[in-house]
């Protein structure tokens, strides 16, 4: 399964209600993830720890929307970085 949402927000909520079953990842951009706050990072940190959801950035992903992925779909690219 690969996704997408329009924001991490989104993502998040949807998986918080059980309405994406099967995702295991979101991925964001990079830069927009450098851009927020700690204390907004840490916060989306811990909704998707919460959730049991990985974060990750990746540089070559677009800033207009985020990518949830399920477990079927490989390892991650190598661009990708742990939040």
């Amino acid at each position: 399964m690969i996704t997408r949402r329009d924001n991490l927000e989104s993502a998040l909520g949807e998986i918080e209600a059980k309405q994406l079953a099967g995702a295991t990842t979101i991925v964001v951009n990079l830069e927009w993830w450098s851009g927020l706050s700690a204390a907004q990072q840490e916060a989306y940190k811990l909704r998707a720890d919460r959730a049991r959801i990985g974060l990750v950035a990746d540089a070559g992903i677009s800033s207009h929307y985020v990518e949830i992925r399920g477990m079927d779909e490989g390892p991650p690219l190598t661009s990708e970085r742990p939040v």
